[in-house]
């Protein structure tokens, strides 16, 4: 063997750009589809195992990108990307795409990630959908959970 054989990574993620949903959802779903909404941390709360962050008001700390659908607040975190930051800066802290790099999201800078780390393949699951689409499917609009995954489909 010439050279040692590239990694086929079955644990890879994707970061979905902030348009995903928004420009693929029919206009009447703005309001309630699933869209970025730049906001700073308010409460944050750890009960039973489950991470609950509210969006707090303008103006009162830095502010993150938050995915607003229906009445879920999911905000971005320094560990949905954590490529390129050293181990010790990989924690729960609120970011927004700019604090990110564009691999997470982007074919053409993905693929040069893939390269420097020596990937070939990549199995990549999504960040806000969550396995399997559950955050569809726990939705309350049936309808808008269709057309959202179908807008994710389109988008990977």
């Amino acid at each position: 063997m010439s050279e040692f054989p590239k990694i086929i990574s079955v644990d890879d993620h994707v970061v979905e750009p902030p348009d995903t949903w928004s420009s693929r959802l029919p206009q009447r779903y703005a309001d309630v589809g699933q869209r970025i909404v730049y906001a700073p941390a308010g409460e944050v709360v750890f009960r039973g195992g489950k991470l609950t962050i509210t969006p707090g008001k303008k103006g009162e700390g830095p502010e993150a990108a938050f995915w607003f659908y229906e009445e879920l607040r999911r905000p971005l975190m320094r560990l949905d990307a954590a490529v390129g930051f050293p181990r010790d800066d990989v924690d729960l802290r609120l970011v927004g795409y700019d604090d990110m790099r564009n691999g997470d999201r982007r074919v053409p800078e993905r693929l040069a990630d893939m390269d420097q780390n020596w990937i070939e393949w990549s199995l990549c699951f999504p960040t806000f959908p969550r396995f399997c689409g559950q955050t569809f499917l726990e939705a309350k609009d049936k309808v808008l959970a269709d057309l959202c995954v179908k807008a994710y489909h389109d988008f990977i």
